[in-house]
């Protein structure tokens, strides 16, 4: 449900916009922390496993809680599960994959790059969300049922690649969706909004992490 522009003065909505950046970057200070770490301090496999749970709890809160105190603190939850993931994840490449720290490392800027260059074009074109999210469902659709599919039939490093690639454009163009939302002060909940950001994010680098692994597969 979107705010009315006539709802809302604008130093309200730059309040809660501030309010969303504040919450964004508590979350990447935990998440930077926490996988630092599982990868260089250790965390035994056990924490992995509440992890995974946490992050469900987390992911079927996001759906059904209505209170801001409830999503707020559902949203750090998911920022500590996702992140103890990630850090096994990057944990287990750096293991097993020659020249690991560079593929991560060039990860990593390659996200923020195109992060700061999405907020850049959301900032100074201003596109409408109302018109994007139509498109956004049957992207994500398609995106879920070639996953599932993927469970099943083996795509190879080339199929694994082409759907990295479509998984990141697909979470870019949710990134852009929802940051049009926060500078327009479309949104209801600063903690949800700044999950949502969070999340795109996360997926994002995940996605070029799987892209450059591929690429150094092959």
């Amino acid at each position: 449900m979107f705010y009315k522009s006539q709802n809302y003065s604008t130093q309200y909505s730059d309040s809660r916009k501030h309010e969303v950046i504040e919450k964004l970057t508590y979350g990447f200070a935990i998440a930077v922390l926490m996988a630092t770490i599982v990868i260089y301090g250790g965390m035994n496999p056990l924490f992995g496993l509440l992890a995974f749970v946490g992050e469900i709890v987390a992911i079927i809160g996001y759906f059904f809680a209505r209170q801001e105190g409830t999503i707020e603190k559902l949203y750090y939850l998911f920022v500590v599960s996702s992140s103890v993931l990630l850090g096994f994840t990057l944990q287990t490449v750096l293991a097993v994959v020659p020249n690991a720290m560079a593929i991560i490392t060039e990860s990593l800027g390659i996200t923020a790059l195109l992060v700061g260059g999405i907020y850049y074009y959301t900032d100074t074109e201003r596109p409408e969300p109302g018109r994007m999210v139509r498109y956004l469902l049957p992207l994500s659709l398609g995106f879920i049922v070639v996953a599932i599919i993927g469970i099943f039939v083996s795509f190879g490093s080339f199929g694994m690649l082409l759907f990295s690639i479509f998984g990141a454009l697909l979470f870019s163009f949710y990134l852009i969706y929802d940051l049009s939302r926060l500078l327009k002060g479309q949104y209801m909940s600063p903690s949800r909004m700044a999950w949502n950001i969070y999340w795109d994010i996360l997926l994002i680098f995940k996605m070029i992490l799987q892209i450059l692994l591929n690429m150094n597969r092959k």
